[in-house]
């Protein structure tokens, strides 16, 4: 009888041990799906500008991708989130190059993207994968409602608000001068729709070099108002062409006719490009104090006080343009994650928050809502007219 009992205890105690073994490997399994291993697993690709002309403003957002990563690591060790970096150079080819390393070498989940080139270049296949792309520059093509977000506000509601702007201002009659690129073009187009005036278009190509014989046709003119939709590297080259042409002008007026007064200077209008390429004009032109007067259309994007703060414990300066948008890139991929992409893509497109560059909301073709504010240039700096 002993016996007996003794056997039914060890059953009793095999089957025990055989219900908590399958309880644990439950578990387990339940957990290896759970939002915190994900987590761990999770690869975000950034493509910057790192290095050509744009470099400055690709750091920029370098930057504040980094330090969003970082400050997300911090608060997470338990879940790290790995970053992987490359450089495009502003170009197409080297983009490319760029998006393969990062989709078959590191496996990246989601995307960050800077430039127009290179989204232009792998557009149809981030399209195809699905995965979640945050993208800055606007893209070449017209945005669709799928898995790619602009970051940076609309420009082309922006745009049309410039172009109703100088209407009101009384401007009937303009030159406008931009680059022969797809995005541009919808640009202008955007401005002329709200402007409504006439206006004599000169179209510069994305290669070009020569920006004298530019700044000679546009000149030739006589325009009374220049408007700028070009690329920072190439409006500062032609606008300090165009400046020396009308200075030239001025003095050749006043020591043939004894009058100091100068001829033919037109009022410069700049649209957003400026304010995003703006360390460029700096780099090139040197003082640009000879821009003063110019009226400049950007997009209201105030840091964060916070941010502020962050950043310039982490860098030791206060944050640069459009850092605040790097930090808001990688903020927006992690704080909507599923390991569904067709879910993470939905909660992306019904994100409504407020970021450290002012509140983020996408359009139902997936670029940021706008807030269009029209400034100046006084003292070489973009202030607020008076």
């Amino acid at each position: 009888m002993n016996n007996t009992n003794n056997t039914k205890k060890i059953l009793i105690g095999v089957v025990v041990l055989v219900l908590i073994i399958g309880f644990v490997a439950y578990f387990s399994a339940t957990l290896s799906d759970s939002p915190e291993k994900v987590a761990k697993e999770l690869n975000i690709g950034l493509i910057s500008i790192l290095s050509g002309d744009y470099a400055a403003s690709g750091e920029n957002i370098k930057n504040g991708v980094v330090l969003a990563s970082e400050q997300y690591n911090k608060i997470h060790p338990e879940s790290p989130i790995h970053l992987f970096i490359e450089d495009d150079g502003f170009s197409s080819r080297k983009g490319v190059s760029a998006y393969q390393k990062l989709t078959s070498l590191n496996h990246i989940d989601g995307l960050i993207n800077v430039s127009t080139p290179t989204i232009d270049s792998i557009y149809e296949s981030v399209v195809k994968d699905g995965m979640p792309v945050i993208q800055g520059g606007e893209q070449g093509s017209k945005p669709l409602a799928d898995n790619v977000f602009g970051i940076f506000p609309d420009n082309v509601d922006s745009e049309y608000d410039y172009g109703v702007y100088l209407r009101e201002k009384g401007v009937k009659e303009m030159v406008v001068v931009y680059t022969r690129n797809d995005a541009m073009i919808r640009f202008v187009e955007a401005f002329k729709a709200g402007f409504q005036g006439k206006t004599t278009d000169f179209v510069i190509d994305g290669a070009e070099k020569d920006f004298k014989t530019h700044a000679l046709k546009v000149f030739a003119a006589h325009p009374s108002t220049v408007g700028l939709f070009i690329f920072p590297q190439q409006g500062a080259l032609f606008i300090e062409e165009y400046l020396a042409l009308e200075k030239n002008n001025s003095q050749s007026s006043g020591q043939n006719s004894g009058q100091s007064a100068p001829q033919n200077k037109a009022q410069l209008f700049f649209d957003a490009n400026f304010q995003s390429g703006f360390v460029d004009y700096k780099r090139i032109l040197g003082d640009t104090k000879i821009l003063d007067g110019a009226i400049v259309g950007t997009i209201d994007l105030a840091s964060s006080e916070e941010f502020k703060k962050l950043y310039t414990e982490r860098f030791g300066t206060e944050p640069p343009f459009l850092a605040d948008i790097g930090y808001d890139m990688f903020n927006v991929l992690v704080e909507t994650h599923s390991p569904d992409k067709k879910e993470w893509v939905e909660n992306i497109q019904n994100l409504h928050t407020a970021g450290a560059s002012g509140d983020i909301e996408f359009g139902l073709t997936g670029n940021r809502k706008p807030k269009t504010k029209m400034m100046t240039v006084r003292g070489g700096e973009i202030v607020d007219p008076l």
